[in-house]
């Protein structure tokens, strides 16, 4: 929950048609249940869109600031209401890097499911996802299951576009950190060496649970399990990150798309050209 005391909108500049705009010009009419869902295709992909991803985190926060800070002064309670941004991560066709720094937690809300649109939306839909991120590449129809993308349609309030490596074709849309901490989350899910450091440090400072079900779903447990997980693309992921840090303040472009759209690239499996697995 460490977004919530080390984020704010002002940390990032936002601007919309090359004109300057507001959060709230990003995610118009953001409400307290609002959801985001971001799918990813490839190691590390997500890192994208990170600011995406943070500025909707403050949106969350700001949506209900109880979730923020605990239980409000004056409200008795057993345990401090301060939780999680209620955000997913889908995981297509592969295990593709612990993101968990992003909030993402607990490790239920990292889905991983098989290359198949069809599958990839029922999680989304199960979910109940409301802002939904997709992976930059050709939208391709797919012939999906009875009322499936109607109840996407219904619920969805806008899609994105992104790239994994933080710029997309003909972009609308440019995020931009104007802060440090506005990129030390995407360095750490970058640095398996920083994340082992940091989990020893959680573990430290909390101590080790005597349920062992408990100790096994814990932060510090979760991560050192994934410490190897998609480090073949770790050095792709780590040049395309350093490319916009060289530019100074670290600037990333996504475009706006139909939910329609966005349903078509849901999966690489439907974006291959001549495939019919789901037409």
């Amino acid at each position: 929950m460490h977004t919530a005391r080390e984020l704010d909108q002002a940390l990032f500049s936002v601007r919309i048609g090359g004109q300057a705009a507001t959060r709230d010009d990003l995610f118009p009419d953001w409400q307290a249940d609002d959801r985001l869902g971001v799918v990813i295709a490839e190691p590390f992909g997500a890192v994208g869109a990170t600011h995406l991803v943070q500025l909707a985190i403050t949106a969350f926060y700001d949506a209900r600031p109880r979730r923020r800070l605990g239980t409000p002064d004056g409200v008795e309670a057993e345990q401090p209401t301060a939780v999680y941004p209620d955000f997913y991560l889908f995981h297509v066709g592969g295990k593709h890097g612990d993101h968990t720094m992003l909030d993402i937690w607990p490790a239920r809300k990292e889905v991983f499911l098989p290359a198949h649109p069809r599958l990839v939306l029922d999680a989304i839909n199960d979910r109940g996802i409301t802002r939904l991120a997709v992976p930059d590449g050709p939208s391709v129809p797919v012939k999906h299951e009875f009322k499936e993308p109607a109840f996407a349609r219904d619920r969805i309030r806008e899609a994105f576009v992104y790239s994994p490596s933080g710029r997309v074709e003909g972009p609308e849309i440019e995020l931009t950190g104007l802060d440090p901490a506005t990129e030390a989350n995407a360095r750490v899910i970058l640095d398996p060496d920083l994340r082992a450091r940091l989990g020893e440090e959680v573990e430290a400072e909390r101590g080790i649970d005597p349920d062992p079900e408990l100790r096994a779903r814990s932060w510090p447990a979760v991560t050192a399990a994934r410490l190897t997980e998609a480090s073949a693309g770790l050095g792709l992921a780590n040049s395309r990150r350093a490319a916009l840090r060289r530019e100074g303040d670290v600037r990333e472009t996504y475009r706006r798309t139909s939910v329609d759209a966005a349903l078509g690239m849901l999966s690489p499996a439907s974006r291959r050209p001549g495939s019919r697995c789901c037409r």
